[in-house]
């Protein structure tokens, strides 16, 4: 057993040797919140940005709240599973995180269960938080959530500079190699290293500012304050970060729709008197482009009934496919349990006729009764049935013949008949009666003696009857009529009835919402058949709505559908037009809000391609009138600033678990690699013509550090802003710098990046991919211009011609600012590696 305060952090922490000392920690914002929650909540997690530094903070949480509780370091489901010690414990989980909690989420529910002190610490990126299966594992924990974040507040930097005297360092990141950069022991800052490099995908943490745009239009796609149906025109250029904004927009509508679904759930009420958000919104993404070829209505179709019909495919329909699983799960335990009634009942009725059957029917059954009964009782039976020797059969027919008063009145006065007894009693009764009234004359005496006389006969044969009945009676019981057992059942299939009544009662409440979801089902297959018809969507979408209407709030209902369709602008005139159709069409219904990415510039021109014959001499106020029927809410993404740029590049050069820190190359080398640098010879050879490593050196290094971007290099970046028109293309200029800068090492890589020196070569790599990403229609143009120039010629003498009025302003501001390389010979070396990153052929 490993307690907390005894374990190697190194095994917590990424990128630690074993027993390296840990360095002073800086304290964070989060820390009280971690700590507290810690102490009182069963599971923390805590959800991590890259370079954020999160693994440190939670390990010091832990050590300050849990130091003397056992530490359990990324356990395995099946150790979890046959653990049945009821100790106070703690379980770390990082990596193994979405395969304990995502998998199998009972199983730490359970070890929790066997001990209140016990605590689950969870590690998780951002990016994966939102994977359907690992969220429905973590929502059913229920843990208390933390977000931790690179960026540094301004208490944290503050305090950042009373420590280390690091005044400039904005995030954990810099902080970091800050570090580095004053050990005493500094790796090789120069060796080889791996690329890094970022997806162009809609993932990742705001770094531009978009938040604000982001509340304002997600709070207007979730409120109760309005009445749908709406569509909204998101619009901005390619690589504007029109799908980023989307998923943005996705994120803080299921944040509000959790929200007040909890709300509702405490309350138990709902409405907008608990709370003006919608609580139950269904999100669908649509791809226009990835159904291009196709029909694009039908496809479309196909695409809204098949995610309403959805237990959980898409990270936006977690939620409400959880609602509905849960819903289908407690349809199928009430299906389950009316069955096992059933089952029951059907068992029970036939055990019950087998009873009887048994009792009635079996020969060597009812031979084995009339062999239990004495001479007596066979006797009896003879004189009943008026037989000589009574045989099994002569029971069986007693059995069924005994009962009711018909048989016992036949009974009587087929005793009387053969009993003389009673008979001679009557007789002498009533001759009684007649002297009586002859000699006394009184008619009441002689009726009470008349009566007294039928009575005592009557008696006698009665009790006679009863004596021979009570010797036969118990095996006429084992015969025939209810027994104990009967009556049991009896009871029992009762009971089975009352209880399948009102199971079959739950089972019917449910069905506005299954009805609702098999409806979407059925018309999945429908729409494949077919594809196209236009009238059949208008059918089934009013359908739809007015299901929807009649289903009551908790049953399946969905209180807004909201539909996001991206890459419009990369479809042809057609297939825009077909889809500002399918948006007409969803708008005449109150089921739909609808969120369109496009770039405006493309839906003019769609529309006014479609319709050249019906445009008449305005076709731009054309166009724009019919996009105005078509999108209430127009709204043009706000252009990427300086300080955004700065920022985003700053974000994406983070790296996590950074093994080394490229530093600038010391003063000293600089003047000792002066004589061959090409900023003054211009004969320094290509980055492609470095000669090969000798066979000493060409050993494979398994395990090379990832590349990382140092401040120098980031702060020139920030000078670049200009340039750089799009989040997208600042993503390509990182991730194509880091691959070129990957292929130098040792005095090569030294060289590119001496700072301090304007004529630096990775400036000058800089400033020729920014205008290859940022400009690429005249990339080809100024690479030509600079290569024209004579070596030790200004760059800018190239401004005077360059035609592109916008570009022309930014490349003189930046070759006279100071910080851009100037000589004409900078760029010109790079120029031949730098074209090949673009779709330019040498020919």
């Amino acid at each position: 057993m490993v307690l907390v305060r005894d374990v190697d952090p190194s095994i917590l922490l990424k990128g630690k040797p074993r027993g390296s000392s840990l360095g002073l920690y800086l304290p964070r914002d989060i820390d009280g919140d971690l700590r507290s929650t810690l102490s009182t909540a069963r599971f923390t997690l805590i959800v991590f940005e890259t370079n954020s530094g999160a693994r440190r903070s939670a390990y010091e949480a832990l050590l300050a709240v849990l130091p003397q509780t056992e530490l359990i370091v990324e356990p395995e489901i099946n150790d979890l599973a046959l653990d049945r010690d009821a100790a106070p414990a703690v379980i770390w989980l990082d990596n193994k995180l979405p395969q304990v909690i995502g998998r199998e989420p009972a199983i730490v529910e359970n070890w929790l269960a066997r001990d209140p002190a016990r605590r689950v610490l969870g590690l998780v990126g951002a990016s994966n938080f939102e994977n359907p299966n690992l969220r429905r594992g973590i929502d059913r924990l229920r843990p208390a959530v933390h977000r931790i974040l690179p960026e540094l507040s301004t208490k944290e930097r503050t305090t950042a500079e009373r420590m280390h005297n690091w005044p400039h360092a904005l995030t954990i990141e810099e902080l970091t190699r800050a570090r580095v950069t004053n050990a005493a022991a500094v790796p090789d800052p120069f060796a080889a290293h791996v690329a890094d490099y970022r997806p162009d995908t809609d993932d990742g943490v705001d770094r531009l500012g978009i938040g604000p745009d982001v509340r304002m239009l997600a709070d207007l796609v979730v409120s109760r304050m309005i009445t749908p149906p709406l569509s909204i025109g998101l619009f901005g250029s390619w690589g504007s970060g029109k799908s980023f904004f989307m998923r943005q927009m996705q994120l803080r509508v299921r944040e509000l729709a959790d929200s007040a679904q909890e709300a509702e759930t405490v309350a138990g009420a709902h409405g907008k008197a608990v709370s003006s958000y919608c609580s139950s919104v269904r999100q669908i993404s649509f791809n226009a482009w990835h159904y291009s070829e196709a029909n694009l209505l039908a496809s479309l179709a196909t695409h809204i009934f098949d995610n309403l019909a959805a237990s959980g495919a898409e990270n936006d329909l977690q939620r409400q496919a959880d609602a509905l699983a849960e819903r289908r799960k407690t349809e199928k335990t009430l299906l389950g349990r009316l069955s096992a009634v059933r089952l029951e009942r059907r068992t029970l009725t036939a055990q019950q006729k087998q009873a009887k059957r048994r009792r009635r029917k079996p020969r060597d059954y009812v031979r084995a009764v009339f062999d239990s009964l004495t001479d007596a009782d066979k006797a009896w039976i003879a004189s009943r049935l008026g037989v000589e020797r009574p045989t099994a059969e002569d029971l069986e027919r007693l059995a069924q013949e005994t009962g009711g008063l018909r048989s016992d009145v036949a009974e009587f006065w087929r005793r009387l008949r053969q009993d003389p007894v009673p008979l001679l009693i009557l007789i002498g009764g009533l001759v009684t009666v007649l002297v009586v009234t002859l000699l006394v004359g009184r008619t009441q005496v002689s009726g009470v003696l008349g009566g007294l006389t039928l009575v005592s006969s009557a008696l006698t044969v009665v009790l006679r009857m009863r004596a021979s009945a009570d010797r036969i009676h118990e095996a006429l019981g084992k015969l025939g009529g209810p027994s104990e057992e009967d009556e049991e059942t009896e009871r029992r299939l009762a009971e089975l009835d009352a209880e399948s009544e009102r199971l079959e009662k739950a089972v019917t409440e449910l069905a506005p919402g299954l009805d609702l979801v098999s409806f979407a089902e059925s018309r999945v297959s429908d729409y494949v058949e077919h594809l196209g018809v236009v009238s059949l969507l208008r059918k089934d979408l009013e359908t739809f709505a007015t299901m929807l209407a009649e289903v009551p709030h908790g049953s399946g209902k969905i209180e807004r559908t909201v539909l996001y369709i991206d890459d419009l602008d990369r479809c042809p005139p057609k297939v825009v037009v077909q889809v500002l159709e399918a948006i007409h069409l969803l708008l005449a219904l109150p089921v739909f809000v609808v969120v369109v990415g496009v770039d405006s510039r493309w839906l003019k021109r769609a529309v006014e391609q479609h319709y050249e014959e019906m445009l008449g001499d305005d076709p731009e106020t054309f166009a724009e009138n019919y996009l105005e029927k078509i999108f209430q809410v127009p709204f043009t993404l706000s252009p990427m600033d300086d300080p955004g740029f700065a920022g985003l590049v700053r974000g994406l050069a983070a790296t996590e678990g950074q093994d080394a820190t490229p530093v600038s190359r010391p003063a000293e080398a600089d003047q000792a690699t002066e004589s061959r640098s090409p900023a003054v010879s211009g004969q320094a050879p290509l980055p492609e013509e470095v000669p090969e490593p000798s066979s000493e050196q060409s050993t494979i290094d398994l395990r090379p550090p990832r590349l990382v971007i140092s401040l120098a290099e980031l702060d020139f970046l920030a000078t670049l802003a200009p340039l750089v028109r799009s989040p997208r293309a600042a993503k390509r200029l990182l991730n194509l710098y880091r691959l070129l800068r990957a292929r130098l090492a040792g005095e090569d890589l030294a060289e590119f990046l001496a700072d301090g020196d304007r004529e630096a070569p990775f400036r000058a790599v800089l400033v020729l991919l920014s205008v290859l990403v940022g400009y690429p229609e005249v990339a080809s143009w100024f690479f030509a211009a600079l290569d024209g120039l004579d070596p030790d010629d200004n760059a800018l003498e190239i401004v005077s011609s360059l035609n592109d009025h916008e570009l022309r302003p930014k490349v003189e501001r930046g070759l006279v600012g100071g910080s851009w390389p100037e000589l004409a010979v900078s760029y010109q070396r790079w120029l031949p590696l730098v074209n090949r990153f673009s779709f330019a052929r040498d020919d």
